[in-house]
């Protein structure tokens, strides 16, 4: 007896229940995660918020993480956020930064694809 008659003897002898095909798709459409860095005045808290949200609402972005952050410096504070978007729109997401900075309360934005996207 062969080396492969035997394995295919105990392969014969192993019952082994039928179960259905599962069949995994790569995920395509996933939309990339960017990461949003906003300083403002602490006492526009509810005003940068609001406009961020909505802002991010009209561009089709889906938040992911939105965090706020105190910094006890010169009255200022922080919103860490990470949102989803759809890589068509991200030039209206540049857009939307651009916006945002120019407001009187924002002192800074910065956005960046977060690490991780698992884009190539």
């Amino acid at each position: 007896m062969t080396l492969i008659d035997l394995a295919s003897f105990v392969f014969q002898q192993i019952s082994i229940p039928h179960r259905e095909a599962v069949v995994i798709m790569p995920v395509k459409n996933i939309a990339p995660l960017y990461h949003i860095r906003t300083t403002f005045r602490d006492d526009d808290i509810q005003y940068v918020e609001t406009l961020v949200r909505q802002s991010l609402v009209s561009i089709g972005g889906t938040i992911e993480r939105f965090d706020y952050i105190s910094q006890d410096v010169q009255g200022l504070a922080v919103f860490d956020i990470e949102v989803r978007c759809a890589e068509n729109v991200r030039n209206h997401l540049v857009q939307m930064v651009s916006r945002l900075g120019l407001e009187g309360s924002v002192r800074s934005i910065r956005w960046s694809a977060a690490v991780g996207n698992g884009r190539k």
